[in-house]
C-alpha cells in the first residue's frame, strides 16, 4: 500500500515536472520569436524603410499614433488592419505645355484646360494672375510586397534570415515611389 502511494507521488512528480518543462519550452519559443521580431524591427527602423516590420496592435498605437488615428478617421478597427504600407509621393513634371495668349484678351477672362497623361488643371487667366479651378492628379500605383533575404552564401543556393520588403511603381513617373514605413500587425 505504501509503495502504490510512493508509485502514484512519483508519477505525479514526473507529471508536474514534464508539464513545467513543456511550458518552459513553449515560453523559451516565444521569446526567441519575440528577439527575432524586435531584431528585424530595429534593422527596419534604422537602415531600411522598405523592410517590413512586425507590430503589436499596442506597439501600432504607441509607436505610430498617426497610423492609429488615421484608421479612425476611416472607421477601420485597427485590431482588423493586417499591413499598413506608407508611400511618400511627390509629382513633378516638367512636361513645357504652352498656350499662345493675344494680348488684348488677357484683358478679359481667358479660360483654359491642361490634359496630359497623368494630370488635368482647369483655369482662367485674368490681367495678370493665373487662377486654377481644378486640379486633378491620376496615376497607377503598383505596391510589390515580396520576400528576400539578409545573407546568401554559395552564390544564392543557401539562403538565411527571410524578410518582407516592398517597392512601389508609379506608371506616370515611370520610377518607383520612397517608402516611409512597412508595417505588419501581428494577431
Amino acid at each position: 500500500m505504501i509503495r502504490n502511494r510512493i508509485i502514484v507521488v512519483l508519477a505525479l512528480v514526473v507529471l508536474i515536472l514534464f508539464t513545467s518543462l513543456a511550458g518552459l519550452f513553449k515560453l523559451y519559443q516565444n521569446e526567441k520569436e519575440e528577439r527575432k521580431r524586435f531584431s528585424n524591427n530595429m534593422v527596419a527602423l534604422i537602415t531600411d524603410k522598405s523592410r517590413q516590420q512586425e507590430l503589436t496592435v499596442k506597439e501600432l498605437k504607441e509607436l505610430y499614433p498617426k497610423y492609429d488615428s488615421l484608421a479612425k478617421e476611416l472607421n477601420i478597427k485597427t485590431k482588423h488592419i493586417t499591413n499598413i504600407i506608407d508611400t511618400r509621393y511627390r509629382f513633378r513634371d516638367s512636361t513645357i505645355t504652352s498656350t499662345v495668349i493675344k494680348t488684348d484678351s488677357v484683358s478679359e477672362k481667358a479660360y483654359f484646360t491642361l490634359k496630359e497623361k497623368c494630370y488635368n488643371f482647369t483655369g482662367f487667366i485674368k490681367k495678370d494672375t493665373i487662377s486654377f479651378t481644378n486640379k486633378e492628379f491620376n496615376d497607377n500605383i503598383t505596391t510589390f510586397l515580396y520576400k528576400d533575404w539578409d545573407k546568401k552564401y554559395l552564390w544564392g543556393l543557401i539562403k538565411f534570415k527571410p524578410f518582407y520588403s516592398v517597392k512601389v511603381y508609379s506608371e506616370c513617373m515611370k520610377d518607383t515611389i520612397s517608402v516611409n514605413n512597412n508595417i505588419k500587425l501581428k494577431k
